[in-house]
């Protein structure tokens, strides 16, 4: 397990991303690469490509995240072609990525971090960054994340770490799922059906997404923690 070195410093400007691989399993076909930024003030100006339009009158936390965000994502992108490359933002919103390149972008308080891999190996990849939940922040996202048998199969109790992994799953796999399916999905699509405390649990699908992605299929991730936040990952193989 990689350990993220603690930055001190009040913002990023200077500051490389730092790997990080908080699962059991092997990173040889991806790149994951975080880094803490101050989300009251925007990255400097050197290490990032102009903000998107869609971004410009943005408060200075969205335009930080963002930038600190596609950093990541560029040196995951370096380390597994060997050129740095910026995502884009389309019309949706989401990460425009190089041919061959297939990846997420996640944030979290003041951490940012991208997961990227080939497209030759992977159909798609998301990844999931949340802050541990107080009990009154899993009320709230239980009553929209958690399905009614997610609820009951919990006991009908609300716990903050299990409510932060079900969310937390369910956000990697919209990444994962959504540049294949090309259509908006919620957290109903998808049940919990399995996790051990080795850090692996399966989603099942509970509505067809598409002619591949139908109700039933079982799709697995992986989570972990590094300080103080969960992390939840999804890689789909071709």
């Amino acid at each position: 397990m990689a350990i993220v070195p603690a930055l001190h410093r009040e913002t990023v400007s200077g500051d490389p991303p730092e790997a990080v691989w908080p699962w059991p399993d092997d990173s040889s076909d991806c790149h994951c690469l975080t880094l803490r930024y101050s989300p009251h003030h925007e990255t400097g100006a050197n290490i990032t490509p102009a903000l998107p339009a869609q971004l410009l009158r943005a408060v200075p936390k969205r335009k930080a995240e963002f930038l600190a965000g596609r950093k990541c994502a560029a040196e995951a992108i370096r380390r597994l072609t060997g050129h740095a490359f910026f995502p884009g933002m389309g019309e949706d919103r989401a990460p425009i990525w190089p041919e061959g390149v297939v990846g997420a972008i996640s944030h979290s308080s003041d951490r940012a971090i991208a997961l990227a891999g080939s497209g030759s190996r992977f159909l798609g990849i998301g990844i999931d960054i949340e802050k541990r939940l107080t009990e009154e922040e899993a009320r709230d996202i239980a009553s929209q994340a958690l399905t009614a048998h997610e609820l009951h199969s919990l006991g009908n109790i609300v716990d903050p770490f299990m409510t932060g992994l079900i969310f937390s799953a369910k956000e990697s796999l919209f990444k994962a799922l959504y540049p294949t399916v090309k259509r908006l999905f919620f957290f109903e699509a998808a049940e919990l059906s399995a996790y051990d405390a080795d850090g692996s649990g399966s989603l099942r699908l509970t509505a067809d997404l598409s002619g591949d992605w139908l109700e039933g299929t079982e799709i697995s991730f992986r989570f972990g923690h590094f300080e103080g936040l969960l992390l939840t990952r999804i890689l789909l193989p071709q």
